[in-house]
């Protein structure tokens, strides 16, 4: 018989670490559940890794191709009803699919259940709430809530939802709530719920359509949002995912790399709004003022890495003039960047500098308005 959850966890060379997120699973307390591993062409011994676990675990074995296209071959290979994905250096609570489950079967017109998010690292750092600060890019409006992201809520203690396994893991919540409602309109212009641990009806698949494969970066956002837009989801407002903070994250901006991936990822996030905001002119002709400001501000987010980008001066120059293109695009979005502007044409050192006393500022700004209160309409 064919079990009701398919966990899927794609890997690539992560021998010292899919263990720790195939035993995740392995101890969940909801049983009905298998484990699908695609391994996308790792040379590290991740396959033998995999392989010590015996008939506990699947494993599809392909070509590398990106998470994107392992993720599709997951959902292609899985057997559930209901399907979930696991990043291979990350880690499920014990509860996550029990509590999942509950919520889905509570909620039979949503398309998937998301939830709250923690974050560690090997270090001994765990923020257990982590969500907000994850997001914080959205979440540092005040005004932005889950009562008015989503359209209605349940307590968690009245509706049978929580498992005793996680009343016992964290008492706090029996106060908390799940919540219930069409969030296109907010996701789309604010990434407010956490990609990771979405756990979602396999038979909305065929009108969704598959993972956008091409993309390296928000993938999953793209996806969902395409979910999304045709149906309701729902949120718990409890962590059901750890994620693992490292060196050897894909979209990590650490290291000498930095600034260029911090600036491929916001010309990813651009060009991925456009795409959902943009493509029905309807839709756009609705919502016409916070699409723009929103994107006149990721505009603005991609310049300003390529105002730090550069190693010599002929590299410098090369990138302020490209990010003077996407100022002037703020500009055509109705927010000028003056400012920037003006430093886009200083000396490099200048120029950097500059960018940093700007960013910083902008930084503390938004902090006084979260300390204030809603910015008015």
């Amino acid at each position: 018989m064919n079990p009701t959850v398919s966990v899927i966890i794609p890997t690539f060379n992560r021998a010292h670490l899919v263990g720790q997120a195939i035993d995740s699973v392995l101890q969940q307390t909801y049983t009905d559940y298998e484990v699908l591993v695609v391994d996308d062409g790792s040379t590290d011994g991740t396959g033998a890794v995999v392989e010590a676990y015996g008939d506990r675990v699947r494993c599809v074995r392909t070509a590398n191709g990106g998470i994107g296209r392992a993720r599709n071959i997951g959902a292609h290979h899985a057997r559930g009803d209901l399907l979930t994905f696991l990043d291979s250096d990350d880690l499920l609570y014990p509860y996550a699919l029990d509590l999942q489950t509950r919520v889905l079967d509570r909620f039979p017109d949503a398309a998937f259940v998301c939830a709250e998010m923690s974050a560690f690292d090997e270090g001994g750092f765990l923020d257990r709430y982590h969500l907000k600060t994850y997001h914080r890019s959205a979440y540092r409006n005040p005004a932005l809530t889950y009562e008015r992201i989503f359209e209605s809520s349940i307590p968690l203690a009245g509706a049978d939802l929580l498992p005793q396994r996680l009343i016992d893991d964290d008492p706090g919540a029996i106060a908390r709530r799940a919540y219930v409602g069409n969030i296109f309109d907010t996701y789309v212009l604010n990434i407010v719920i956490c990609q990771t641990g979405v756990l979602l009806r396999r038979a909305i698949l065929p009108a969704v359509g598959r993972r956008n494969e091409r993309l390296k970066y928000w993938e999953e956002v793209d996806f969902l949002l395409r979910i999304c837009r045709q149906h309701q989801v729902c949120f718990v407002d409890v962590p059901t995912y750890k994620q693992r903070y490292h060196d050897g994250q894909i979209s990590t901006t650490a290291g000498a790399d930095g600034k260029y991936i911090w600036m491929r990822k916001q010309q990813a996030l651009l060009g991925m709004v456009k795409r959902h905001a943009l493509g029905d002119v309807a839709y756009y002709e609705r919502r016409r003022t916070a699409v723009d400001e929103h994107l006149a501000h990721l505009h603005r987010a991609v310049a300003v890495p390529m105002m730090l980008a550069g190693t010599g001066a002929a590299s410098t120059r090369r990138y302020a003039r490209r990010a003077r293109v996407y100022l002037a695009r703020c500009r055509r979005h109705g927010h000028h960047q003056w400012t920037l502007w003006l430093l886009s044409f200083m000396p490099g050192p200048i120029r950097r500098l500059g960018v940093t006393i700007v960013q910083r500022l902008s930084r503390a700004r938004f902090s006084g308005v979260r300390r204030r209160g809603p910015v008015p309409s």
